[in-house]
Formats: structure tokens, C-alpha cells, sequence
């Protein structure tokens, strides 16, 4: 018999607390507590968006100047609806687009956590973990990560 006859495999030891901050925290569902559709109200000056979503889609129409847009987004309650009427906002140009929407994206999610307790307390327990949407590759939003 070879030397693991008779062993039996013992179990995988639970990773450290710094392995676990190695591994990047996964989540799908758009309205999930980490996604962009998530319904929570977030203040941005004068104006209350319902998710970052909203905001986002608020942004890309100001942008280009589409107020036309920017209202139906904003009476729009649904984040699905919202993203629809900003991928049809009128004169979009992706090479104006890509410099500034990881900044929009950014702001969205600093007025969502920090407006937010809740949901701040959650995002600080992450500690350095990677969040990555686990559902669709997006690399329009450099999300490259293929899960």
C-alpha cells in the first residue's frame, strides 16, 4: 500500500481572511443591493434619482444636450425603461460617451452608498474585494471578467 492507503482526506481548511479579500465578490440580478437598477434614492442637488441607473441615463442625455430625454428618464420609474431611453438618446457619440461614463458611473455609486448607511455599512464590510457583475460580459463598461 502506498502512503495515503488507509488516510482519509481531511478537509480544505476555510480560506484566511486575507485569501477570502483575494477573491472577488460575484453577484448577477441588475436590482440586486451592488447593481445599478437597485431602488434606492439618491440626491443629486435639486434632483432625486430612484436607482444609479437613472442617473446614469440622466447623465448620457445631458450630455448631449437631449432634454427631452433627460425628462422622460427621469418620470420613468422603471431602471429597464430608463436604460432604453438612454440607449436612444439623440445625437450620442461614443468617442464623447467613453471618456466620462466610468466618471458618471463612479459619481452614481458614491451618492448611492454614501447617501445610503445601509448600504455603505455593506460596501465597507467588503473591504478591498473585487465587486464584479457575474452575469453578461460588458466590456463597454470594462467589465471583462467572464464568469
Amino acid at each position: 500500500m502506498g502512503p495515503q492507503a488507509g488516510k482519509t482526506n481531511p478537509k480544505k481548511a476555510s480560506p484566511s481572511k486575507k485569501e477570502q479579500e483575494d477573491i472577488p465578490l460575484l453577484f448577477y440580478m441588475p436590482d440586486a443591493e451592488w447593481g445599478e437598477f437597485f431602488d434606492e434614492a439618491d440626491h443629486d442637488g435639486s434632483i432625486t434619482f430612484n436607482c444609479s441607473e437613472q442617473f446614469m441615463m440622466y447623465c448620457k442625455a445631458a450630455r448631449f444636450h437631449d432634454t427631452t430625454r433627460q425628462a422622460h428618464i427621469l418620470a420613468t420609474p422603471s431602471p429597464k425603461e430608463q436604460k432604453a431611453l438612454g440607449k436612444a438618446t439623440v445625437g450620442f457619440a461614443d468617442e464623447m460617451w467613453d471618456p466620462i461614463k466610468s466618471a458618471v458611473v463612479e459619481a452614481g455609486n458614491i451618492a448611492k452608498f454614501s447617501q445610503n448607511p445601509h448600504l455603505a455599512g455593506k460596501l465597507l464590510s467588503t473591504y478591498d474585494r473585487l465587486l464584479c457583475e457575474s452575469g453578461i460580459p460588458r466590456p463597454r463598461l470594462g467589465h471583462r471578467i467572464q464568469c
